[in-house]
C-alpha cells in the first residue's frame, strides 16, 4: 500500500509575530518591516502535483497561514511527512521535524534549499530521516518506493542520510530536469486559493514557468539548480493561464520565475499568445535592467504587463563589480529610461551592507534612485545564506550560526559585523534612501516629467500611440471582469485594512 504524504511549506513562527506586532502600532511609517507577500508555495505544489499522478495520497500546507493544531493533524494522517524551508525558516523546520518524529512517529523527509546545502543540521538534530539536495520532482517518488527499505537508499541520487554507523551518507546529485514541459502544473487545487487571495495586497496567483539563473551574483544560493535556466514553452505556459483564469479568475498574476525575461523570444511568444486567446488580465515579473530592450517591454506592456521587479542591488559600479552582478550605470540608466518611456511601472530590489561598501558607494545608490526614478523601491540588509560566495567571504565576521536566527530578508536583523559601517548606520541609511525615493518621486516635478517623457517617445515611436489605445481598450475590458467578480475590492484600495495586510508607509517629513 502507498504511503500517505503531507507536505509543509515551514515559516518561521518569530517572524510571522513580529510581523504583526510591527504593523499593529498605530502611525506605522518604516522601511524596516516590509513583510512577506502571501503566496502559495509552489515547490511542495508542483511536488504534490508529481505524487498525484503516481496514485499518492497527498496534503499540502503553508505554515505562513496555518496553525499548529492543523499542521498537527495532517502528520497525524499521513505516514510520511514532507518539508520544505528556506534558510530563514530552517529552525522552524527543524521545530517540525522534531514533532512529526518524535511527538507523532512519522517519517521525514526535508527538502529546499537549506537541507540541500546544510543537511547535517536536520539529520543530526534527528529532525529527519532523508534530506533531498536540490530538485525532488524525482528523488521524493524513489524515496516514497522505497522508505522501509534503507538497503536502496545508497542507490538514490539527490538524498543525504545517516548510515548505520551514524555518519552522514550524500548520495551524488540528481541531474536537473531539463524540459520543463514534462514537469506537471502545481496542484493549486489541494490549496485554499481564494483563502490566499483574500491574505494578499494584491489578489493574484503566482506561477513558476522557469527554473534556474545564468548569473553568479555572489550573495545568491544557486545550489538548487546550478545556475542552469530551463523553461516551460509558451503554449503550456498560456495554457496554464486560461486554466487558472476560468477556475480561479484573479485579478493578478505573478510570473516567479527567477529570470522570467531571460529570453526575449520566449516571453514575447507568450505575450503575442495572451493577446490572440483574447485572455485579459494584469500580470507582473521579475528581472533584470539589462535583458530588456524596447520591443520585450512593448509587449509586455501589450499583453499586461503591470509591474516589473528589477534585482539591481546597488547603484555603486565597484559594488556591483565586487558582487559579480555583471551591470552598469550606463545599462542601469539607458533601461530605466526605457520603462519610463513606454509606461511601465517598474521597482528596484536594493541591499545594503555588502562588505566591500564605503559610504560613497550609499551616496551612488541615491544618485541613481534620484536619476532613474523608479516607482518602488525596496532595500533590505545583507543577509549571508550558507551556500553563497558571501556568506564564505563574512564567516570570519558572524556574529550568529545562520541556521539558528529567525531573520527576515528586509528586516534589520545584524547578523555579521560590517566592516565599515555600524549596524544602525546601514538602517539610517535605508530610512534615508526610502525618503530620498519619496520625495523624488512624490514631486509634481517629477510626475510632469514621467509624462513629458512618455509623449517625446510617442513623438518619436508612432506605434507608442497605437499601443497606447490598445492597453487601455484591454485594461477596460480586465477592470469589467474583476469588478464583477469576488476581488472587485482589489480597486478599493482605501478601504483596505492596510494593518492587516501589513502593508508599510514611508513618511518624508
Amino acid at each position: 500500500m502507498q504511503p500517505k504524504v503531507v507536505l509543509i511549506y515551514a515559516k518561521s513562527q518569530v517572524l510571522r509575530e513580529k510581523a504583526a506586532a510591527l504593523f499593529a502600532q498605530e502611525g506605522v511609517a518604516t522601511g524596516n518591516g516590509a513583510r512577506d507577500e502571501i503566496i502559495p508555495p509552489l515547490g511542495i505544489a508542483i511536488l504534490a502535483a508529481g505524487l498525484l499522478e503516481r496514485g499518492y495520497e497527498v496534503k499540502i500546507l503553508d505554515d505562513s497561514i496555518e496553525d499548529m493544531d492543523t499542521l498537527r493533524s495532517a502528520m497525524e494522517w499521513s505516514d510520511i511527512v514532507g518539508i520544505s524551508t528556506l534558510t530563514p525558516n530552517a529552525r522552524r523546520a527543524r521545530e517540525l521535524g522534531l514533532v512529526a518524529k518524535t511527538e507523532v512517529g512519522r517519517f521525514v523527509v526535508m527538502g529546499g534549499p537549506h537541507p540541500t546545502t546544510n543537511p547535517e543540521y536536520f539529520l543530526d538534530a534527528g529532525a529527519a530521516d532523508i534530506c533531498v539536495q536540490g530538485e525532488g520532482d524525482l528523488t521524493l517518488p524513489e524515496i516514497l518506493e522505497h522508505w522501509q527499505d534503507r538497503s536502496a537508499w545508497p542507490d538514490i541520487l539527490g538524498m543525504t542520510f545517516k548510515g548505520d554507523d551514524g555518519q552522514l551518507v550524500k548520495n551524488p546529485r540528481r541531474p536537473l530536469i531539463k524540459k520543463m514541459d514534462e514537469v506537471p502544473y502545481p496542484a493549486y487545487h489541494l490549496y485554499d486559493m481564494p483563502k490566499f487571495l483574500r491574505l494578499m495586497i494584491n489578489p493574484s496567483v503566482n506561477m513558476i514557468t522557469s527554473r534556474g539563473c545564468p548569473y553568479a551574483c555572489t550573495f545568491c544560493d544557486a545550489e538548487m539548480t546550478p545556475r542552469q535556466y530551463r523553461s516551460m514553452s509558451p503554449t503550456k505556459v498560456v495554457d496554464l493561464i486560461e486554466h487558472l483564469l476560468k477556475t480561479y479568475n484573479p485579478p493578478q498574476f505573478m510570473f516567479f520565475d527567477d529570470l522570467f525575461t531571460i529570453q526575449k523570444k520566449r516571453v514575447i511568444a507568450i505575450c503575442q499568445e495572451i493577446i490572440r486567446r483574447g485572455l485579459f488580465f494584469e500580470w507582473t515579473c521579475e528581472s533584470r535592467l539589462d535583458t530588456m530592450d524596447f520591443e520585450l517591454l512593448r509587449w509586455m506592456k501589450k499583453a499586461g504587463c503591470v509591474k516589473i521587479y528589477y534585482g539591481l542591488e546597488s547603484g555603486s559600479p565597484d559594488v556591483l563589480v565586487s558582487v559579480k552582478k555583471g551591470l552598469t550605470t550606463e545599462k542601469i540608466l539607458a533601461a530605466a529610461k526605457l520603462n519610463r518611456e513606454v509606461g511601465m511601472t517598474f521597482k528596484y530590489f536594493l541591499m545594503y551592507g555588502f562588505p566591500q561598501e564605503q559610504a560613497k558607494d550609499h551616496r551612488m545608490t541615491e544618485w541613481i534612485v534620484r536619476q532613474t526614478r523608479p516607482d518602488q523601491i525596496h532595500l533590505s540588509l545583507l543577509q549571508p545564506i550558507p551556500g553563497t560566495e558571501i556568506y564564505e567571504q563574512l564567516k570570519p565576521v558572524l556574529l550568529m550560526d545562520m541556521s539558528e536566527v529567525d531573520f527576515h530578508y528586509w528586516h534589520g536583523t545584524e547578523s555579521f559585523k560590517h566592516p565599515v559601517f555600524t549596524h544602525k548606520e546601514l538602517q539610517d541609511d535605508r530610512e534615508q534612501l526610502l525618503k530620498i525615493h519619496a520625495r523624488t518621486t512624490r514631486s509634481l516635478k517629477n510626475r510632469l516629467l514621467r509624462k513629458w517623457e512618455r509623449l517625446v517617445a510617442m513623438v518619436r515611436n508612432p506605434v507608442l500611440i497605437s499601443d497606447w489605445f490598445e492597453v487601455r481598450g484591454r485594461r477596460k475590458t480586465y477592470q469589467a471582469r474583476v469588478r464583477s467578480s469576488e476581488w472587485s475590492y482589489a480597486f478599493e484600495r482605501d478601504k483596505r485594512d492596510k494593518v492587516a495586510l501589513q502593508v508599510p508607509e514611508v513618511k518624508v517629513d
